[in-house]
């Protein structure tokens, strides 16, 4: 899709050279220039493509007036594939600001620092200043120290061989850069960069099959002086982490199972109340034998359901208050009866007594060495 581009605009060579950097089209102002008006007369043998490629321009220009940037950039990125201009250059990156391609528009502003074909130094206007220090915040610039001739990647794609001309322009994040060497050796590396850095990074490959010196030998070590023996290091503290992790856990598993006993507690009630309620309703509608009649079977069945939901709930209720009554009482046991580890000496004599609490059942584990 570039070749035909490139072929119809080759009369980008034709644009009208300009002294100093070209401040963007402000919205409202006219296009540019056509063919045979304000711009330099076109040489004698002057063909299609050159107006075709001032066309090119003049729409990019009309799409900045009618603030369609990204129809801007379209057009003026086909007339900057055939002959990079200084005024295109101005144009396209005053465009990609707009669009919030900020590494698009500081390669496309940095062109205008770059010498002109008398070889003087580009300068830029105060507008393009403003516009190539609003996009530089947004970026990271990094310039490249290589070995001359080897190829620069980023991120896997070539940028260029060493030394660079113009800096690299970044997205913020994580970039992997690489320099391949043309002996074949390569220098990577993968670093963050953030918005509004400018750094100088040295990518130099190492030498293929470069020898490397051996270390000189150690001076041999002088016999140690006599030094009275260091006296004998403190016993290590007692080893306390599973006691606590057991008693920490006891207190946390009976107040879980505190809190939810009194929840299926209050449920229970709750359900409770229910029967009642639903008990003398029957009774005072049918009698005490009302449930014999069929045309109470229904409230019958709902009563005994609120009945098996009560005896349900209550049964929860008091396993959580047991299973709480177990696993504190456990902690107790555990903080006041569990040994703590400490260094065993050979002559190590004692009774150990270890609590073992489950859901279902505690007790005591005793040994010891006499």
């Amino acid at each position: 899709m570039h070749r035909p581009i490139a072929a119809l605009l080759l009369a980008a060579l034709l644009l009208p050279p300009a002294a100093g950097s070209a401040a963007p089209p402000a919205p409202g102002s006219a296009a540019p220039p056509a063919p045979g008006s304000a711009a330099p007369p076109a040489p004698p043998k002057e063909d299609a493509l050159s107006a075709t490629a001032r066309d090119l321009f003049a729409k990019g220009a009309e799409a900045w007036n009618q603030r369609r940037y990204d129809a801007c950039r379209a057009w003026l990125l086909a007339a900057w594939s055939i002959k990079p201009h200084r005024q295109i250059a101005g144009n396209l990156a005053a465009c990609e600001i707009k669009l919030g391609l900020f590494r698009d528009a500081a390669e496309h502003l940095s062109f205008l620092t770059q010498a002109t074909a008398d070889g003087k130094r580009g300068e830029l206007s105060p507008e393009h200043r403003r516009l190539f220090d609003d996009a530089l915040s947004k970026i990271a610039v990094l310039n490249i120290d290589a070995e001359p001739g080897a190829t620069v990647l980023i991120d896997g794609k070539a940028v260029g061989q060493a030394p660079l001309s113009a800096p690299v322009y970044l997205e913020p994040g994580t970039h992997t850069l690489e320099a391949r060497s043309r002996s074949g050796s390569t220098a990577e590396f993968s670093r963050r960069f953030e918005a509004g850095a400018q750094k100088t990074l040295t990518l130099h490959p190492p030498m293929p099959n470069a020898k490397v010196a051996p270390p000189p030998p150690a001076p041999a070590a002088a016999p140690p002086p006599d030094t009275p023996a260091a006296p004998a290091a403190p016993a290590p503290p007692p080893d306390t982490r599973v006691r606590d992790g057991v008693v920490i856990g006891g207190l946390a598993l009976g107040g879980a199972a505190i809190a939810a006993g009194v929840v299926l507690a209050i449920v229970s009630n709750g359900k409770s109340e229910e029967v009642n309620d639903a008990r003398h309703s029957i009774a005072k509608d049918g009698g005490i034998n009302a449930c014999s009649d069929p045309a109470f079977r229904a409230r019958c069945d709902a009563l005994a359901d609120a009945k098996s939901a009560e005896r349900t709930t209550g049964d929860l209720a008091l396993a959580g208050f047991v299973t709480a009554s177990a696993a504190l009482g456990g902690a107790a046991l555990a903080a006041m009866l569990w040994p703590v580890e400490t260094p065993r000496t050979a002559d190590a004599r004692g009774v150990r007594i270890a609590p073992a609490v489950t859901a279902q059942s505690a007790g005591l584990t005793i040994g010891g060495a006499f």
